[in-house]
């Protein structure tokens, strides 16, 4: 735990830097006048974010269910919510609290969910790398040197790509090799990332979520300028941005959205200061929805202590 403190510490020095250099003459007036102007959008936006979380906590039920564990809706949802509220302070330390509440909720096998939480993890980035390739594709190698980022990038992509589907079967013969109890419930949870039936349902599902963090990313484009051109690209580049920013170990994103997501945006013709405003403002609407639903989360779940 101590080292975990340490990095999400080193993590949240790195990202302060990033948001203080995003951040150097921001127009809070025009972040003002988003909120004035965009509430319907805005609002929008928090209902598709709510329902890409509701999908992923429906798909992790149906995971669990492959591996013969019946429970509720309810359970992972808010075990799901409670989770990233703990992200936003303990990078990856939430993966593991849901997974802890689940047990404690639902007596389900702590093995067994992390199985199944690190194979819908594994899952998003096969999404996400999907997502970055198309990007790349049709901004071509010229954007990514005019970002900053190596033309070579396109290839790397692909080279992930290929590498997780490998990494994906060498996993699972190293760990059918072992035969201890923990080792071989976790393996189950793992494979129902395949056993799930019907699979368009699994499919579909992953997509559905990703499709939903681009409507929310797209609403608070929209609040901001809806007479703007081309916002359901830039929503989609923006995307991307927000999954790698996301992914690297900073509390809560933290600058490395803001960061990035700014880079991107400006890369595709965006002024900086509008690009500021929409990048800080869905950031800030991903966070205070997390908050939200994380707080009636540990309501629920003190409740659901107290019903024991």
């Amino acid at each position: 735990m101590k080292r975990r403190i340490g990095e999400a510490v080193l993590g949240l020095v790195v990202g302060g830097a990033l948001l203080w250099w995003v951040l150097q003459d921001f127009d809070w007036r025009l972040l003002g006048s988003v909120l004035r102007k965009g509430m319907g959008s805005l609002l929008l936006a928090g209902l598709f974010m709510s329902g890409a979380h509701l999908i992923r906590a429906w798909r992790w039920q149906l995971m669990l269910q492959s591996s013969q564990i019946n429970i509720d809706l309810a359970a992972p949802w808010w075990a799901l919510m409670i989770g990233y509220l703990v992200n936003i302070a303990l990078p990856r330390v939430g993966e593991v609290v849901r997974c802890s509440l689940l047990w404690r909720w639902r007596g389900v096998s702590f093995p067994i969910a992390i199985g199944t939480v690190v194979a819908e993890r594994l899952m998003d980035v096969l999404i996400l790398l999907g997502l970055a390739s198309t990007v790349i594709v049709v901004e071509g190698t010229a954007w990514l040197k005019a970002i900053g980022w190596d033309a070579y990038t396109v290839y790397f992509v692909i080279a992930a790509v290929i590498g997780g589907i490998i990494s994906l079967g060498i996993l699972r013969y190293l760990l059918r090799r072992h035969t201890f109890p923990w080792m071989r419930a976790a393996l189950q949870g793992f494979e129902s990332l395949w056993r799930t039936r019907p699979r368009w349902v699994m499919i579909t599902s992953s997509l559905s979520i990703w499709l939903g963090y681009g409507g929310a990313v797209w609403g608070v484009m929209e609040a901001y300028d809806p007479s703007a051109g081309n916002l359901f690209w830039s929503a989609w580049v923006l995307l991307v941005g927000s999954g790698l920013a996301m992914a690297i170990p900073v509390p809560g994103g933290i600058g490395t959205f803001h960061a990035i997501g700014l880079i991107l945006l400006s890369g595709l013709g965006w002024k900086e200061s509008e690009a500021k405003v929409v990048v800080f403002a869905a950031h800030a609407l991903q966070t205070l929805l997390v908050i939200i639903l994380g707080s009636l989360g540990l309501i629920w779940g003190s409740w659901q202590a107290k019903r024991a």
